[in-house]
């Protein structure tokens, strides 16, 4: 299993709006092909840092949506909300 981890700066005062558009996109559209799940950490130490950490069947999966226009456009709408973006980690899940 392929596991995409990606940690953001959220702006000041859009916190929720982050997390949101994140609850919202996965109510209103199909669940992408080859994503098992996800989950949004916060951060205890920086209440404006956020982890999104997906868990794919495969890095090809993941890739695949990344090049919709509908993942690109969703993207575009929640940077709105992001200060920055500050890590990304690929990884595999061993046990």
């Amino acid at each position: 299993m392929y596991v995409h981890i990606v940690s953001f700066k959220v702006k000041k005062g859009e916190e929720i709006t982050f997390v949101e558009l994140q609850k919202f996109e996965e109510n209103t559209e199909a669940k992408p092909a080859g994503l098992d799940h996800y989950h949004i950490f916060k951060d205890l130490n920086d209440e404006s840092r956020y982890f999104l950490i997906e868990y794919w069947e495969s890095k090809k999966d993941k890739e695949q949506l990344a090049n919709t226009e509908e993942y690109k456009h969703f993207q575009n709408i929640r940077n709105l909300a992001i200060e920055k973006k500050l890590e990304t980690i690929d990884c595999v899940v061993v046990v």
